[in-house]
């Protein structure tokens, strides 16, 4: 028995077709799956993913090394690609699919359910308030010690941890999960949004009016929208607006520790790494990926597709496809050609 995990114990190969949009032959139908394995750890009853992907890059091809794994594995099927089906070894069955990682993914989330998260309707111990909208009650989980504030509204298949708050008139769309602790204000949320534990989304932003008086608080007034499928980390904050709001673009994948500040607008299906951090007003386009612990200065423009190598600065506007490193961020080619320089120059001037 597994800890974390409630485990379903079999599922058919026509089932796991219907799931996964793959096709497998009709003499399997019947065939039964027991658990998923990999290249290393398979047996007769598991199911494994052929990815060729994996295997070729520009750098280095390693196709023969999983020919090599293929021909002593011992799984009963696998998914993969109609062009790579020469590859499998006979006795393991096919089950055709136009991205086999993926259907991997879906069929683990199918097969693996987390205990930490089960859905069991609202806790006796949580303050619900009287006016608060739910799309479908039954089918909402709220914690232990949860809050929720007036005038807030609810999608169905939403998951709500122990102590986590929502305040007044945060909006939640459907199959969001807020993990515990998380705390959300001045939000619009679209479907299929994650928070994390501890992340804090709508606080005020970082706004400051200074002069010989000191400094004076600058009142925020926007809000944040999240839009479909973001996935926020555990014990990250995004600041809402100033005066207009701060958007997550649909698909945006942040991490851990992050702090995006107020006004920052994201593109579709960005990625941003650990402990990065995004200041206010910045412009950033669609599938951007941010490396771990980069730095995004304000009210700069960000084109679609950079990339920013890890502990990157980046203090101006970046054009389309753009890949940088170092700080202030430039081109990898100059950073790496930077680096080596600075290299040779420490060894010339060591004592021998």
């Amino acid at each position: 028995m597994d800890k974390f995990y409630d485990v379903i114990e079999k599922m058919k190969l026509k089932d796991i077709a219907i799931l996964t949009n793959g096709k497998v032959d009709e003499k399997y139908n019947d065939f039964e799956i027991k658990n998923l394995g990999s290249l290393e750890n398979a047996n007769r009853e598991s199911i494994i993913y052929l990815s060729l992907d994996n295997a070729v890059s520009s750098a280095l091809d390693k196709t023969a090394e999983y020919k090599e794994k293929l021909s002593h594995i011992q799984a009963g099927a696998c998914f993969i690609r109609q062009e790579d089906i020469h590859f499998l070894p006979t006795g393991i069955i096919p089950v055709v699919v136009e991205d086999p990682k993926l259907a991997f993914i879906q069929l683990t989330k199918v097969f693996y359910q987390d205990k930490n998260v089960k859905y069991e309707g609202i806790s006796p111990n949580a303050f619900v308030a009287e006016d608060v909208e739910f799309k479908d009650k039954s089918s909402v989980h709220i914690g232990h010690f949860a809050v929720i504030e007036s005038g807030v509204s609810i999608g169905k298949n939403c998951y709500i941890g122990s102590g986590a708050k929502i305040k007044t008139g945060v909006q939640i769309g459907d199959n969001c999960i807020i993990k515990e602790n998380a705390v959300i204000s001045h939000t619009i949320m679209g479907n299929n949004v994650n928070i994390g534990e501890g992340s804090v989304i709508g606080g005020n932003g970082f706004g400051w009016h200074s002069g010989s008086f000191g400094h004076i608080w600058v009142p925020q007034l926007g809000k944040v929208i999240l839009e479909d499928d973001v996935d926020i980390g555990i014990n990250t904050s995004i600041d809402r607006g100033a005066i207009g709001d701060t958007i997550i673009g649909k698909g945006t994948k942040i991490d851990n520790l992050i702090q995006i500040g107020h006004n920052v607008k994201t593109g579709q299906n960005c990625i941003f790494a650990g402990m990065c951090g995004v200041a206010g007003s910045a412009n950033i386009g669609n599938w951007v990926l941010v490396g771990a612990g980069a730095g995004i200065s304000g009210h700069i423009n960000i084109g679609d597709g950079v990339q920013i190598g890890a502990r990157g600065g980046v203090i101006q506007d970046l054009k389309a496809g753009e890949k940088v490193s170092g700080y202030p961020a430039m081109p990898v080619s100059d950073f790496l050609k930077q680096a080596a320089l600075l290299r040779r120059m420490v060894k010339k001037k060591s004592p021998k």
